[in-house]
């Protein structure tokens, strides 16, 4: 009986992830502002991301990323440059693209 209550609460608990949150339904839309006007190199280091320079000496990335994992490749690539971040904002979007 205990085995079974455990299995049991072990595919409740694994059952989240088996079901995707991240399976190609939903795509993480990101918005990152940083201080100071970034290269446009960066583009191509950070995987083609758009980079605007605003008026106020600050840039502003966009982009989408496929998962949760990868937004948080963002932020180690992020901190390995040494670009001083003033925010990050990242958001789950469901994505109408079919794969």
């Amino acid at each position: 009986m205990v085995a079974n209550n455990y299995e049991g609460k072990k595919r409740m608990i694994h059952g989240n992830f088996d079901r995707g949150i991240d399976s190609g339904k939903y795509v993480w839309q990101f918005t990152v502002h940083s201080e100071a006007h970034l290269d446009e190199w960066l583009k191509d280091y950070f995987g083609g991301i758009n980079i605007t320079h605003e008026k106020d000496s600050t840039s502003v990335l966009t982009g989408v990323l496929p998962d949760m994992s990868a937004v948080y490749g963002l932020i180690m690539k992020l901190r390995d440059s040494g670009i001083c971040v003033i925010s990050l904002q990242a958001e789950r979007k469901i994505t109408t693209e079919r794969r």
